[in-house]
């Protein structure tokens, strides 16, 4: 079973990727769960249902250009993110990861104002992915702090 959890407050633009790339994927392969701004609340039924994959759909500061994809390493988590869950996604993986492969994706937000749509790269970006998440090509998203390695092959 493959699940996709989307994080975010979709009422503060771009941070709402999470939840449209999750509300996106309903009706797919992939069981969705839309966590909102609370993913900690999502661990028992995410250990219910102990998926072989877990896909993690966050807006994350990675200090790059708006719409930039990544995968982020656990060695990053506290690093990255914009503080609008109550609790790191670094314990929700904790709990989890027994069970399942995960891929936590980031996405840079370009703009966080109240009551604004998703802004155009990142909209662009979220739709590049859920191409990716439904095809399984997961090699297709470069790493974060392994991107030179990535382009060099």
């Amino acid at each position: 079973m493959y699940l996709v959890l989307g994080v975010g407050n979709d009422l503060l633009g771009d941070d709402g990727v999470g939840p449209y790339v999750a509300e996106a994927l309903h009706n797919s392969e992939w069981e969705v769960l839309n966590a909102g701004i609370v993913p900690e609340n999502f661990i028992r039924p995410i250990r219910t249902r102990k998926p072989d994959i877990i896909v993690i759909v966050d807006a994350v500061d990675m200090g790059s250009a708006p719409g930039t994809i990544r995968i982020i390493p656990s060695e990053y988590i506290r690093d990255v993110g914009i503080g609008t869950h109550q609790m790191s996604l670094a314990y929700l993986i904790d709990q989890v990861s027994p069970w399942s492969k995960i891929y936590f994706i980031g996405i840079q937000p370009g703009c966080l104002d109240p009551d604004t749509p998703l802004t155009v790269p990142v909209r662009s970006a979220a739709d590049s992915l859920i191409t990716i998440i439904r095809s399984h090509d997961f090699d297709k998203v470069l790493v974060l702090g392994k991107e030179d390695a990535k382009e060099q092959d």
